[in-house]
């Protein structure tokens, strides 16, 4: 066999190979939108079906006083949305819980890399994070009211009250799940404790942040209308406290229908972030998981 017949083997085989990897990314892409596609049908069969109970059962299996129709509520949410009512008080909602949320994570993941950095902290420090995170939150509410008064601070506490701690287990969680000879390969070559933390720890950790941080948005949401319900002239726990004064079950519906909307597109907002954050990792095939 000749030289020449050697390389035309050779490069006949590296194109067979390129055309496997091109039609196993194609397989790959199309697997990958069926999956989504099958996932956003069975979403919309479990809500239709889902409204269609709740729309026979109002009024004949409950009375309609106690649990409004769907139509009904989309006529009241129709309504506060054009008069403006919704977006007063979701205003105030959005400032508080935005704000717990932010200081939340801020402080879960300052604690979380300053207790991890000192040895033997995170065995000391375990059991009061867990003793005041197992204080129900609702419990303190009268409390935190009293220290920071009515206004805007006691709403912002409470709801970064219920993201720290999250942040907090979680983000030290990750940290201790970084391969330990990683760490001393690159403490071999000379790396700072900053390189450390940002080339190899961080990224290493940001799943776990970035969980922490997509449980915690509803917790947040949470905090808020807590300090809401107890003691506010405006927000949409105030709105729904009020509606259920009045047995507006219709209006209740509608105001907690435009937090679940908003918490959804802040969630799919955060999904992307983490997308874009963690695009270094591989990307694992829909026919993998469970």
């Amino acid at each position: 066999m000749s030289l020449s017949d050697i390389e035309g083997d050779g490069a006949e085989l590296l194109a067979r190979e390129r055309n496997l990897l091109v039609q196993e990314e194609r397989d790959f892409v199309t697997r990958r939108r069926r999956t989504t596609v099958r996932v956003l049908a069975l979403q919309a069969a479990i809500l239709v079906a889902f409204l269609i109970i709740w729309w026979a059962a109002s009024g004949t299996l409950v009375d309609s006083v106690f649990l409004s129709d769907p139509i009904s509520v989309v006529r009241s949410l129709y309504g506060i949305v054009v008069d403006g009512t919704l977006w007063w008080h979701l205003q105030s909602t959005l400032v508080e819980m935005t704000l717990g949320y932010v200081l939340g994570v801020g402080v879960g993941l300052g604690l979380a890399f300053l207790v991890t950095s000192v040895p033997l902290a995170p065995q000391i420090v375990r059991p009061l994070m867990l003793g005041v995170f197992g204080i129900p939150k609702v419990a303190l509410a009268p409390l935190i009211i009293v220290w920071f008064g009515i206004y805007l601070l006691p709403k912002i506490v409470l709801a970064a009250s219920l993201v720290l701690f999250i942040v907090y287990f979680n983000t030290v969680a990750g940290i201790f799940a970084v391969n330990p000879r990683m760490i001393e390969v690159l403490r071999v070559m000379g790396a700072s404790r900053l390189a450390l933390l940002t080339k190899l720890t961080l990224p290493s950790s940001m799943p776990y942040i970035f969980t922490a941080m997509r449980i915690t948005l509803p917790g947040a949401l949470i905090g808020a209308l807590i300090g809401e319900f107890l003691s506010s002239d405006r927000g949409i726990g105030y709105l729904i406290a009020a509606a259920s004064s009045r047995y507006d079950t219709a209006r209740v519906f509608a105001g907690i229908l435009s937090l679940l909307v908003f918490v959804l597109l802040l969630n799919a907002l955060l999904t992307r972030v983490e997308r874009f954050m963690g695009r270094w990792q591989p990307v694992a095939d829909s026919k993998a998981k469970p």
